[in-house]
């Protein structure tokens, strides 16, 4: 089963919509649909992730766009990729998501 995020970036008025499904071989197939030109440009060469991707830092192809494209620091797409790959993966549990529906970044302003 698909697993499906939205990421919206409120403070650039940006959305990403990801969408991760595992294939037979253990790898898994990964489509970021945006209207930001810096996420469509890391979503380049993302088509295919895989556990390695998703769990090493170090090694992970995700992280290695993410450093190597033109998308902001604090750009959250990244952080949606991971998270519908492990959910995905099985890594987040798909109550837990329903339940939980996410995570947030709060700006404590004073």
């Amino acid at each position: 089963m698909t697993s499906k995020v939205k990421v919206n970036m409120r403070l650039c008025g940006k959305t990403h919509h990801i969408a991760v499904d595992m294939m037979e071989d253990g790898t898994f197939s990964c489509k970021i649909d945006s209207d930001c030109v810096n996420v469509q440009e890391f979503s380049e060469g993302l088509e295919k992730i895989t556990l390695v991707d998703l769990t090493d830092k170090a090694k992970s192809g995700i992280v290695d766009r993410y450093c190597n494209c033109r998308m902001s620091a604090n750009c959250l797409a990244p952080a949606g990729v991971i998270s519908a790959g492990w959910m995905e993966a099985g890594m987040i549990s798909r109550n837990n998501a329903r339940r939980n529906k996410t995570n947030d970044v709060e700006f404590v302003v004073d």
